[in-house]
């Protein structure tokens, strides 16, 4: 009903919650009477203008913030508190329009969130410069004065702009575990996005609930029920002839040129299992010794690796490689390529050449712990995911079990 009057007649639902809030007071004194309006300032600059300022007040409390809104003292309607016919008149009112609209929806999330609201919150959050009714301005905030990687905050970007593409705005007062379902299901049949894409999402989003419920941020559910299964997939791999195939095609003197660069360091990749944060990471003069040591960019954990007899070849045979840069986007555009010409027919990317380096590793150590160790997990869990992937190849070693004992028959 509410979404309906204000479609029809914004203007009386605005003067309508308004004097809701204005007047409504709790036993709890979680939201206490508080009242604003605009007004424009007496001492003039050297222009004759006058500075107009919003004025917030609660009880015996007075708080005020200038606006960047400078007139002659004649286009100021004390009546209606805006500006009247003049020059940018209509921009500045817009400018007022929009505060008296925000500060509508910051005390209504207060009031659902039932958090006191004070003059200065009040204005703070006008100010947007830790907001805390709306989610998506949240989560921008935070992402952007917290202390995360380049890699990290892109992949922020990429789930906060869904969520706004989702809405524009959305107060913490709509947030609940059937929103996030709704969400879940237009991520997966509108945007078309899989549910390892929809796991990295909300994993994002369980990052920032965690943080604003530790903020003091009324959720309407236990963070602890909003839980992030991962999706169960099987990690993209090439057999040992495919990689092959690649090999032979990396030394062929037709191979397309603009192959040469993004085909090496998917090959550097099938070699280490690095990631290709970690490859892009790497320098030259990094890789001139036979071991190795590099910080991987996601973990900030030190190790040493290996580079082989068969890898040296190819890092001699391409003298650009670390020192010509390619995009992750534009590696992985030529390797589909590249997968064409070889006659792969998989959807091969740089976390491919990591996922091949793993099952072969298993295939011929069998070693997770020594895997573990090499691919930088953290946990071994994480590596546990390529332990299914070699049990076929392990039904022959069974042979190998035989009991001695006698026959008393």
């Amino acid at each position: 009903m509410l979404a309906i009057i204000l479609k029809l007649n914004p203007m009386h639902t605005n003067s309508v919650l308004q004097s809701v809030f204005d007047t409504r007071r709790d036993t709890k004194k979680i939201f206490v009477a508080m009242t604003h309006k605009f007004s424009i300032r007496s001492d003039k600059n050297r222009d004759g203008k006058s500075l107009v300022f919003l004025i917030v007040r609660s009880g015996k409390s007075k708080t005020t913030m200038n606006l960047d809104i400078k007139i002659e003292n004649k286009y100021w309607d004390n009546v209606k508190c805006r500006v009247k016919k003049c020059e940018n008149s209509d921009n500045f009112n817009i400018i007022l329009d929009t505060i008296d609209a925000k500060i509508i929806l910051i005390k209504r999330d207060f009031l659902m969130m039932e958090r006191q609201l004070t003059p200065e919150l009040l204005i703070e959050n006008i100010n947007n410069s830790t907001p805390e009714f709306d989610f998506i301005s949240f989560c921008t905030f935070h992402s952007e004065h917290g202390n995360y990687k380049p890699n990290t905050l892109k992949a922020h970007k990429t789930a906060i702009n869904k969520l706004k593409e989702y809405r524009k705005e959305i107060p913490f007062s709509m947030l609940s575990l059937e929103f996030f379902e709704k969400y879940r299901k237009y991520l997966l049949e509108n945007k078309g996005n899989r549910d390892p894409t929809c796991f990295t999402d909300f994993k994002i989003i369980k990052k920032f609930i965690n943080l604003a419920d530790d903020k003091g941020i009324r959720l309407s559910f236990k963070k602890e029920k909003f839980i992030v299964r991962e999706a169960k997939s099987t990690p993209v791999f090439l057999e040992e002839e495919e990689v092959g195939r690649m090999h032979k095609y990396f030394f062929n003197e037709f191979i397309n040129k603009h192959h040469i660069l993004p085909l090496g360091y998917f090959l550097f990749s099938c070699y280490t299992g690095l990631r290709i944060s970690d490859i892009q990471n790497l320098r030259r003069q990094d890789i001139e010794k036979d071991i190795f040591r590099f910080q991987h960019v996601k973990t900030s954990n030190d190790q040493y690796m290996k580079i082989t007899d068969e890898l040296r070849v190819i890092i001699d045979y391409c003298p650009d490689l670390f020192v010509e840069r390619l995009s992750d986007q534009k590696i992985n555009k030529h390797l589909k390529k590249i997968a064409e010409t070889c006659k792969i027919d998989k959807t091969i990317s740089m976390h491919v050449g990591r996922h091949t380096f793993a099952t072969t590793f298993l295939k011929k150590s069998g070693s997770i712990a020594k895997l573990s160790k090499l691919l930088g997990h953290s946990s071994m869990k994480h590596t546990m995911v390529y332990g299914h992937l070699t049990d076929q190849d392990a039904l022959p070693e069974m042979e190998r079990i035989s009991y001695q004992f006698k026959d008393e028959n």
